[in-house]
């Protein structure tokens, strides 16, 4: 009778560890460059947190639309708390100034 319960409560163990699993978001480091929504495989409509990690460079972020109109301009100083974006939509191109990390999820 004992290994029937320690048999039970074994297997009771493993099964809640296996249906516990951590669901975390993705998250992209870029550097200074331009990219485009469709090529950095971030999802459409949905609103993005973006936040500079570097411990002494400033960061400003452009986004632009598919017509090149400025859509939102942020400004991000060293360990900088997340801000959110607007969300992206197809077309839109992402401009990145100065010399730190920024870190997408």
């Amino acid at each position: 009778m004992k290994k029937f319960i320690y048999a039970l409560v074994f297997f009771f163990f493993i099964s809640s560890n296996i249906v516990i699993s951590p669901c975390m978001a993705e998250s992209k480091i870029l550097k200074r460059g331009f990219y485009k929504v469709e090529d950095l495989n971030l999802s459409l409509d949905t609103t993005h947190t973006v936040q500079n990690n570097s411990f002494n460079e400033r960061i400003f972020i452009f986004i632009l639309d598919s017509t090149e109109t400025p859509v939102q301009s942020i400004r991000l100083w060293p360990q900088s708390q997340k801000f959110n974006l607007f969300p992206l939509k197809a077309g839109y191109k992402i401009i990145i100034t100065g010399d730190g990390e920024l870190v997408i999820s």
